[in-house]
């Protein structure tokens, strides 16, 4: 019969040998991430630092979200406004200026121009959108949540609010207007 420090020792030993092969992978120890609950910012859509970007053909690949693996779905998203914000957040990061500007209304006028020079340059952007509040009014959905923008080059941070905006499932609407969309932002340029 086992005593109970022969089976302390033999977890230890088993312990201490896992250890050492995860260890023996070579690979980098994961960083700490900030929680929803210590900044008060929707974990989700923080992003923490630019990935490089594949070496595709950029114009094609952008066009379809594959250089981002972008979650292409949140364009047609009616529930969770959250959902298109990640995709936008994570479309600037990458430097996939087409796809970041189809989360905008066509209201907007936002194009993938605008959004390369607001937040092109060496480093991408590092984004933290808050948890946002939805408002209802006048047959349409509001979602406004803080947001911030900082950037790696020197250049000024920004604090301010982003707006979506989605129809209320209203009889004879279109496809778009059903689907959750970027209306403004208060850290972009006009």
């Amino acid at each position: 019969m086992r005593t109970i420090a022969a089976t302390r020792t033999m977890l230890v030993t088993a312990l201490s040998g896992s250890v050492l092969l995860l260890a023996g992978c070579n690979q980098n120890a994961p960083t700490p991430e900030m929680t929803a609950e210590a900044t008060g910012f929707a974990t989700d859509a923080v992003v923490t630092e630019p990935a490089p970007l594949p070496s595709v053909d950029a114009s094609a690949a952008a066009s379809a979200g594959i250089a981002a693996g972008l979650d292409m779905g949140a364009l047609q998203e009616r529930r969770d406004p959250e959902r298109l914000l990640r995709y936008y957040t994570n479309a600037l990061r990458v430097g996939d200026w087409i796809d970041a500007a189809r989360a905008w209304s066509l209201d907007a006028q936002m194009t993938p121009e605008k959004l390369q020079a607001e937040f092109g340059g060496q480093a991408g952007p590092k984004i933290a959108v808050g948890k946002g509040d939805v408002e209802g009014a006048a047959g349409s959905l509001y979602y406004e949540a803080p947001i911030v923008v900082d950037f790696a080059d020197g250049r000024a941070s920004k604090r301010g609010t982003i707006v979506l905006r989605r129809v209320n499932d209203v009889p004879g609407a279109s496809e778009e207007q059903l689907n959750w969309r970027i209306e403004r932002t208060s850290t972009l340029v006009p």
